[in-house]
């Protein structure tokens, strides 16, 4: 009975994504700053519709659209007329492991083992200069994440141990969280060379019974031919905010290369709470912060993105900041 539901929700997914307009793959490990430890491993799949503007929304050509079908859902008095919509969904994994890896036994001196998979529903209301999200995820943590089968196989393809204590993982809990995030482009410009520079600033905040928290963040880029869009990063795997593009379709090579601060006022988290009224050695920080740099290369419809992370500690009693790098490909169709 399980198999069956999940084959008819992968189903569902890839329906809709057949006609969307985006599609990226985003994926995390700290494999790749030579570390094994609390934030692992992170993994998105997205999928973005075609944008339309409200005008056209009465128009029975998209009426089979996943965007069209969602705002004719809402309130008329809700739509702004002058503003473009897109909607989509994403699939999305992280799991966090202890330091020590080779234990079969709970390490109450650390983090536990712990696995999350959720199903992000996400609405954008945006114009050529800023942005607002709605954002909707269900999920689950524990052994339905999947996240032991995930990791032991991703270890055996760069032939690293088998991870003995998953056993030891936090047990099931559903969850259900909601975002808003607004973003705007504040600034644009071009450098002596002719190089093109572009600052980029978002906030918001989330609420759920996964992870309550205020957001804030700024990142700066500078680059040739790159693509012109909302130069977003969230901690993490919020990233489809920057499939939203602002001009037609790229055309050539271009590169970009851009850096920023995220920072985060952190109300509650179910994986700190949860891991301490089981006995672990687990004190939140109330205020955390995360450092990103990464590069950006395009070729017409192609977006690679190559990126390292520095984050702040979450937990006050292991206080060590953690690195992860990942990588990212979105494609516009």
């Amino acid at each position: 009975m399980k198999i069956m539901l999940k084959l008819k929700l992968l189903l569902m997914i890839f329906t809709i994504s057949l006609n969307a307009d985006q599609f990226s793959f985003l994926f995390y490990n700290d494999y790749f700053a030579g570390t094994d430890k609390h934030f692992t491993n992170g993994i998105s799949l997205s999928w973005l519709d075609s944008s339309y503007e409200s005008t056209e929304m009465n128009t029975s050509d998209t009426t089979k659209s996943f965007t069209s079908i969602l705002i004719s859902k809402l309130p008329s008095n809700l739509i702004d007329t002058s503003k473009k919509y897109n909607a989509g969904l994403s699939v999305n994994q992280i799991i966090f492991t202890p330091v020590k890896t080779t234990l079969s036994t709970p390490q109450y001196n650390d983090m536990p083992y712990v696995g999350y998979l959720n199903l992000s529903f996400y609405l954008f209301e945006w114009n050529e200069t800023s942005f607002r999200e709605y954002r909707m995820e269900l999920g689950v943590v524990g052994e339905e994440s999947g996240a032991e089968f995930f990791q032991n196989t991703f270890h055996a393809l760069i032939k690293n141990p088998k991870l003995q204590g998953w056993d030891t993982q936090l047990g099931t809990k559903y969850t259900a969280n909601a975002l808003f995030r607004y973003g705007e482009n504040s600034w644009q410009g071009k450098t002596q060379s002719g190089l093109n520079m572009d600052w980029f600033n978002h906030c918001g905040f989330e609420a759920g019974n996964f992870l309550t928290n205020a957001f804030t963040g700024t990142m700066f880029r500078v680059g040739e031919n790159y693509i012109q869009n909302f130069n977003t990063h969230y901690p993490y795997l919020k990233e489809e905010a920057s499939l939203l593009r602002l001009t037609t379709k790229h055309r050539g090579y271009g590169w970009s290369f851009s850096a920023g601060i995220n920072g985060e006022l952190l109300a509650y988290s179910y994986i700190l709470d949860e891991a301490k009224k089981e006995g672990y050695a687990v004190e939140s920080y109330l205020v955390n912060a995360s450092l990103y740099a990464g590069t950006d290369l395009y070729y017409n419809s192609s977006k690679f993105t190559f990126f390292y992370q520095l984050q702040s500690p979450y937990n006050v009693r292991y206080n060590k900041e953690s690195i992860t790098g990942g990588f990212m490909y979105a494609y516009e169709f």
